[in-house]
């Protein structure tokens, strides 16, 4: 036999070997108990792997289900604040399964204003949210990661939104119709402490 072909015969006998291996079946602890008094054990590990999972929902439900938060401005500036409708319902659900106590924070980006075209704006600032059930009340302030709330740990949190807009004796702005959207991001943050 040429060593060529002995060469090839040990690939094919360790390849053998190793499928074999890998197909082999895969058997948990036992243990025999003979006579009387024998009670033999076996033991069994389980696992179970729960990821972090964030959930957020603003209005309706439903990836691309984005409402619409509008009022129309029949009254004059300084008149007094203007309540909005939305196009779908106003609730606010945030859930949460993070590791231990790791808190958890629901950010709103209102950075870039609703605009009419031709460099006519209203800042988000204008638009104030009174919130219930588990959330607070606030103000958008114009920035890409206002805090809104932060929760500790896991949970879900139900609420509702209600918006309006200030209407002020100093709003005084183009006829046209403003349009702009904020985002509300959900992001589980890390505290580090120091000492």
């Amino acid at each position: 036999m040429s060593k060529r072909n002995s060469h090839g015969i040990m690939v094919l006998l360790a390849l053998s070997l190793v499928l074999g291996l890998l197909s082999a079946p895969v058997y948990g602890e036992s243990n025999l108990g003979v006579g009387a008094g024998a009670s033999p054990t076996a033991r069994l590990n389980f696992e179970i792997r729960i990821p972090t999972i964030l959930y957020l929902q603003v209005g309706s439900a439903g990836a691309g289900a984005i409402d619409t938060v509008s009022c129309d401005l029949s009254n004059i500036p300084g008149s007094g604040a203007v309540a909005m409708t939305s196009t779908g319902p106003n609730t606010v659900r945030v859930a949460a399964v993070v590791p231990g106590t790791q808190n958890v924070r629901l950010l709103a980006n209102s950075q870039t204003p609703l605009s009419a075209g031709g460099g006519n704006n209203i800042l988000f600032s204008r638009i104030s949210c009174t919130a219930n059930g588990n959330f607070t009340s606030y103000t958008f302030n114009d920035t890409d990661n206002q805090v809104l709330e932060t929760f500790q740990g896991s949970g879900n949190r139900t609420g509702t939104y209600a918006f309006t807009y200030a209407n002020a004796a100093t709003d005084y702005y183009p006829a046209g119709t403003y349009t702009g959207t904020v985002t509300y991001t959900l992001v589980p943050c890390i505290i580090y402490s120091f000492g």
